[in-house]
């Protein structure tokens, strides 16, 4: 009787270690298929668009800015769209208006539970080194991340604009309402 209950016992560690195995690497085989499909993305800017800035018109709320590939979690092309009004997430990743379009610090907001616009939902999935790419009517940039950071959320410190050419992404944390996290990336 206790060699059939140690068989039995070791038959569901056993189906549990290999559904678990499966599900890992079924994962990271599609994180290795983004990675490959986020290779063929061009990056650089787009010089006649950028030489016509000037003859732009003026970006209003909810007007479409351009996409955002973030390949570790499986964000593929996410609409990204002017303004962080609720409207607005409720469909795109907001742009946070006042901050860089292309160059400086170009800053992102998105839900990540709850809308079925969470793009932000494996957010903190990310890790220290993972790529983000940004596809504008004026280019294409790529950034590595640099920070992830817990901070307040009435912490404006991080949308401030820089000298240097770097993304911000925000979203709430999960059950900690005065808390957002923060991403931080930088171009290379």
């Amino acid at each position: 009787m206790k060699n059939r209950l140690l068989i039995c016992l070791l038959a569901i560690v056993l189906i549990a270690f290999s559904v678990l195995s499966a599900y890992f690497i079924a994962h990271q085989i599609n994180v290795y298929n983004a990675n490959k499909r986020a290779e063929s993305i061009v990056i650089g800017d787009n010089s006649a668009t950028i030489q016509n800035a000037d003859k732009q018109t003026i970006i209003k709320d909810d007007d479409n800015i351009g996409t955002l590939t973030i390949p570790d979690i499986l964000l593929e092309n996410a609409p990204i769209n002017e303004g962080i009004g609720l409207d607005v997430l409720s469909h795109s990743i907001g742009h946070f208006p006042n901050t860089g379009i292309y160059d400086g610090n170009v800053c992102f907001a998105s839900h990540n539970r709850g809308s079925n616009a969470s793009y932000f939902k494996n957010l903190n999935k990310l890790k220290v080194g993972s790529v983000i790419y940004y596809q504008s009517i004026f280019g294409t940039k790529r950034y590595k991340v640099v920070t992830i950071s817990n901070i307040q959320e009435t912490d404006f410190s991080y949308i401030q604009p820089t000298s240097d050419n770097r993304i911000t992404l925000i979203t709430c944390v999960a059950n900690k309402p005065s808390l957002r996290l923060c991403v931080q990336g930088i171009k290379f």
